[in-house]
């Protein structure tokens, strides 16, 4: 590849050199300072592999920040200190070493191009190819490059580097934080994960995780028909993990890198304290009892109140009524003296105190917590062997402060190669992971808990004990600490080795076995704790009250139980391979690879649990009841296994002119033995235009032009399928007969024989380009895919009797596009780079079978529109007055929809400042007489809630001895839906707390609110908020997900404590974000069920590190 620099014209010359001026100078002054009396001046001039001169070369000094750039000329000019050596480094070409004495004073220097750049490759199934010879879309990347961020999870660095590669995070609990990954979307209705290998043999997102980041060496993606080697998996995509391994020459290494991290949570959510949800609550509790007053206004005719302790009478009378009210309102109720907001007591008619106060648990539960990372890496090659090993310990914390909840992680690797003979080598990959979790069984987010309750308990009573409101045990707090441990240890134990033989120069044979053995071993128990109750037996409110404090028990008798789980699972794979490659006529590049794969899981569970813990404190099965119906023992096992055939075919002419086939066929036990076969395979070509002649002659400032384009298809959803799925099993019971009941058996259930794998056909155009000496590089991407036999399961009437088996009876298509774009640049002593990457996909649901059923809301499947898709109702604002409402009730009288705002209810009849629904969309073409047909014609289409518009932007620098890198990771659209929980309005469940961003709420004299009026009834809650499009947000983000700022100490002070390296480092992960959420929640978890969207903030991360390499 022709790597001439850029000296055609005198303005780029200029500018060139400007730019490199600019970002000189700081270094000339530390330069000019540094200089000592005993000198040596080097000059010299510096030129490319054509002769031609090169412009903004660094000459540096090193271990100094002592240096200068070459000229227009190629020349340069630099005082040294005697007996030092000099750097001369340009980007794409390799750099050269000097060392200066009196004799070597005028260098005459000429860069050689950086061959690892241009014979750069990528792995790729089952073997690897030069980047420049790729015809599919595949993306890669150097986890030299980001080893540095300090994540717990080695799979979130891969967020935003890959366009196409959309990564979820749903969690944010340490050791449970694996995220979602998809590739270019969807491509089939359910079980969309990639196809994960890591060093050839399958594995899992989460074993990613196990992986410290200074073990891989890259990660590939496949993202087009290139995944069909992979066959009847590949439809979600396939992640090729390559780790580290020694390499020929290599001299014995010691590298270490450690951590310590401090966790802050990130956004929490606004949760109302006390006085402000008791404002919200007493302003509400007059809003629902209004009618008009016949003069434009309204009076208000009740109060509403209900069984809630803060609805009892505080004090009779004295209390100023509400404006606007038509009945005696001077009783001031407890809620009244919270919405003041000061502690206070209050004893109800059963002498229990009640302390009330305001409460946040977040700011309870939540805190700054510490996490370490270590890993020790150890590298080195023989005469016939290469090595890696490497150890590693990681202690994560999540920023839950209540009690301990996180993540131990031990890791061991042994990546090793030994020539046995000239043509014999023989491999072996071993790794160890154990991971252990420990994290509390109930609180977390709100679960079993009261985290959402009215912010007015204690936490504790002034004895000391937990206190709940309740005492049931709402207390988040108390559940936390006191109500169980849920404690899981992930064993790995993954050993693989290789044997491979170079029969000929041009032959290569291959045999491989590996097996991967899983426990997963789970204790979870829950305890009998108590919570105080105290109770007034004495005294006054003038002279004190008396206090005997009772204790409640939560989780009592048969609630408390421990249960002990034990999975196992054992994968073996054998396969062989054979390869090869020749050259004919110089320009015919021919490659072949064959091949063979069996593989077997076999799968083992058993889970016993005994309730009733007889003794507190003691969480073993034997200290449970042993009464048969207190204990209960489940398990079972299974076995599946696939065997595969697959070849490749690459041609290149040139390396101008490239063509790739590929094939595989596969076959499983999940599917009956005359369906259980079938055949993937995909065609590529490719045309580097760039190569030709006529472009390389005219256009020397075009590195690279290539446009490729492929076209196969890669199979999925058996995952989904059990392993014996084509048998029904039988049933046994008893049935009512004419002679009365009476033992009979049945299939349990509807099967298929031929339904079989589903086959996504994917098409894909791209172009690859490089400028100006491969400074500007990027590509551009087109795909489609079509799930021409997607498996569902199809609605059928009620009459017959079961559910159906998945058949494949649906067509799904997926089209998308992807651009990245990437420039590496140097200016004098800086190194500098900016990559950016942008996606999109859409779905289409092209056949559905015409059995779609779906309502107003989320729907996941509709034929003619996307997968998770949102209808909902239109909204023109809030109602303004009565005389408004009343024409409402009158043009869509009889309306279903109006039945839960009945215009008869004193109660729930609509408001000036309710929403004010459009039910019938289309009143020229109503055939329903009026009365609307929710999902249909009184809802509308408003878009889907899959993320678009995924993006990610990382940029770096190098300034002698100091590196800086950031990356911004965000989506520009992905719909939420305000529905059914805490995110939805104020008082949507009227004993739940609120949230400060609801308080904009519809009033007489704020009528431009975000929020309608605020009432007490879900039925009106529900009318207001429930799968209108005003409850929709578009949850945009832009993420700081990471800065970094390091520095490596000179080697001149290194070298003197036979030191290689030793670099310390500053990092920032989280730290801070856009969005245009507006209810706190984190935009980049996942979409869910709103009331699901939980409180567990990610965490903002400050790590300071160090990396030592001997």
């Amino acid at each position: 590849m022709n790597m001439k620099t850029l000296t055609e014209t005198s303005t780029f010359r200029v500018l060139s050199l400007l730019l490199c001026f600019c970002f000189f100078i700081p270094a000339m002054n530390v330069s000019a300072s540094s200089l000592q009396a005993d000198k040596f001046k080097v000059s010299g001039i510096v030129k490319d592999a054509t002769g031609e001169p090169v412009i903004g070369a660094s000459v540096v000094e090193k271990g100094t920040t002592n240096g200068t750039v070459t000229d227009l000329d190629g020349n340069f000019n630099l005082s040294v200190a005697s007996n030092s050596t000099i750097v001369i480094s340009f980007i794409g070409y390799s750099d050269q070493e000097f060392h200066i004495s009196k004799d070597n004073m005028v260098l005459n220097v000429n860069l050689k191009e950086d061959t690892e750049m241009i014979d750069e490759v990528v792995v790729v199934g089952y073997g690897v190819q030069k980047k420049e010879n790729l015809t599919g879309s595949v993306a890669a990347v150097n986890f030299k490059d980001v080893a540095s961020m300090p994540v717990a999870n080695t799979a979130n660095m891969l967020q935003g580097r890959l366009p196409g590669v959309m990564l979820t995070n749903n969690g944010a609990q340490a050791g449970h934080d694996s995220p979602e990954i998809r590739i270019r979307g969807v491509g089939t209705f359910e079980h969309n994960d990639p196809m994960v290998l890591i060093d050839g043999v399958e594995s899992s997102v989460s074993q990613i995780a196990e992986i410290p980041a200074d073990d891989i060496e890259s990660v590939s993606v496949l993202k087009d028909a290139s995944a069909a080697i992979y066959g009847a998996r590949a439809a979600g995509g396939v992640v090729l993990v390559t780790t580290k391994k020694g390499k020929k020459g290599d001299k014995l290494k010691v590298s270490y890198n450690g951590m310590v991290t401090a966790n802050t949570p990130a956004n929490m959510l606004p949760l109302a304290g006390m006085r402000d949800w008791a404002s919200a609550m007493a302003e509400a509790s007059y809003q629902d009892y209004v009618e008009s007053d016949g003069k434009g206004g309204e009076v208000i005719t009740q109060r509403y109140t209900n069984g809630q302790l803060w609805n009892n009478i505080l004090v009779s009378g004295g209390k100023t009524p509400h404006a606007g009210v038509s009945f005696d309102d001077t009783n001031l109720l407890v809620l009244d003296k919270m919405a003041i907001g000061d502690p206070f007591t209050y004893v109800d008619a059963n002498s229990q105190m009640h302390y009330y106060e305001s409460n946040n648990w977040l700011d309870l539960i939540y805190g700054t917590t510490w996490s370490t990372q270590h890993n020790v890496n150890v590298q080195g090659s023989s005469e016939k062997a290469r090595w890696m090993a490497s150890l590693g310990y990681a202690n994560d914390r999540s920023v839950i402060t209540a009690t301990d909840d996180g993540a131990k992680k031990y890791n061991a690797r042994l990546n090793a190669d030994y020539d046995l003979t000239k043509w014999l080598t023989f491999n072996i990959n071993m790794s160890y992971s154990n991971r252990y979790t420990d994290g509390p069984i109930d609180g977390l987010d709100g679960n079993n808990s009261g985290m959402y309750d009215a912010p007015i308990a204690a936490p504790y009573t002034p004895s000391g004990n937990y206190y709940d409101l309740y005492m049931i045990g709402r207390s988040p707090l108390s559940a936390m600490q006191a109500g169980g441990r849920n404690q899981q240890e992930f064993e790995t134990f993954r050993y693989s080795n290789t044997l491979t033989a170079q029969l000929t120069k041009d032959l290569k044979a291959t045999g491989a076995m590996s097996f991967i053995k899983n426990n997963n071993i789970q204790t979870e128990y829950k305890t009998t704790y108590y919570v105080g109750a105290p109770y007034v037996v004495g005294g006054t409110a003038e002279t004190g009250y008396d206090i005997e404090e009772k204790l409640n028990a939560v989780n009592p008798g048969t609630s408390s139980y421990v249960q002990e789980r034990s999975q196992r699972t054992f994968y073996e794979n054998y396969s062989i391979q054979l390869d090869y490659n020749h050259t004919f006529g110089e320009v015919h590049n021919v490659a072949v690879m064959v091949g063979a794969n069996a593989e077997k899981r076999t799968y083992k569970n058993v889970k016993a649990k005994r309730t009733e813990l007889l003794y507190d404190g003691l969480h073993d099965l034997n200290t449970g009841s042993a009464e048969a119906s207190h204990q209960t023992i489940e398990g079972g096992s299974n076995e599946q296994g696939y065997v595969s055939y697959l070849a490749r075919l690459n041609y290149d002419y040139a390396g101008k002119y490239m063509i790739e086939a590929l094939g595989r066929r596969d076959g499983t036990s999940k599917f009956h033995p005359d369906y259980r076969w079938c055949n993937f395979g995909a065609a590529s070509i490719g045309w580097r235009i760039s190569e030709e002649s006529f472009i390389k002659d005219n256009l020397k400032w075009l590195d690279n032009l290539k446009l490729r384009a492929s076209f196969g298809i890669t199979g999925g959803a058996v995952s989904e399928l059990g392993n014996y799925d084509y048998l029904s099993s039988i049933a046994l019971g008893t049935t009512y007969f004419n002679t009365g009941l009476v033992q009979s058996a049945w299939l349990s259930k509807l099967t298929d024989y031929t339904r079989t794998w589903e086959k996504l056909e994917n098409l894909n155009i791209g172009v690859d380009f490089a400028l100006l000496g491969n400074r500007l590089t990027g590509s551009f991407d087109w795909y489609q895919k079509k799930n021409n036999n997607m498996l569902v399961s199809l609605n059928y009437p009620d009459v017959l009797g079961t559910n159906p088996a998945a058949t494949n009876d649906a067509k799904l298509r997926v089209r998308g596009w992807e651009v990245a774009l990437g420039w590496n640049d140097r200016a004098g002593d800086v190194n500098y780079w900016v990559n950016a990457s942008l996606a999109d996909s859409r779905s289409m649901v092209l056949d559905y079978a015409g059995t779609d059923r779906w309502t107003a809301g989320l729907v996941k499947v509709r034929e003619g529109y996307p997968l998770n898709s949102l209808f909902v109702y239109k909204t023109e604002g809030f109602f303004a007055s009565y005389e408004e409402i009343e024409k409402y009730y009158e043009q869509y009288k009889g309306n279903s929809a109006l039945s839960g705002v009945a215009q008869t209810s004193t109660n729930t009849h609509l408001r000036p400042g309710d929403r004010k629904k459009i039910l019938l969309l289309d009143p020229a073409n109503d055939t329903t007489g009026g009365k609307g047909n929710t999902g249909a014609g009184d809802v509308y289409h408003y878009g889907d809630i899959d993320p678009h518009f995924t993006f990610g932007l990382n940029a770096g620098a190098k300034w002698k001895n100091i590196d800086f890198s950031l990356f911004v990771q965000g989506v520009g659209q992905r719909y939420f839906l305000r529905e059914g929980g805490l995110n939805t309005c104020a008082f949507y469940a009227n004993y739940n707390n609120i949230l400060t961003t609801q308080l904009d709420t519809w009033t007489w004299d704020n009528q431009n609110a975000e929020y309608a009026r605020l009432s007490l009834q879900g039925g009106k809650n529900k009318w207001n908020v429930d799968n209108n499009d005003a409850s929709v947000q578009n949850a945009w983000y832009a993420r700081l997900k990471n800065v970094t700022v390091g520095y490596t100490i000179p080697s001149t002070i290194t070298d003197k404590w036979k030191i290689e390296k030793l670099r310390f480092y500053f990092s920032g992960d989280n730290i801070a974000e856009i969005t245009g959420l507006s209810d706190g929640f984190d935009p980049e978890k996942g979409y869910t069920a709103s009331n699901t969207r939980t409180s567990l903030p990610f965490s903002r991360s400050w790590t300071i590190g160090v990396d030592l390499t001997f």
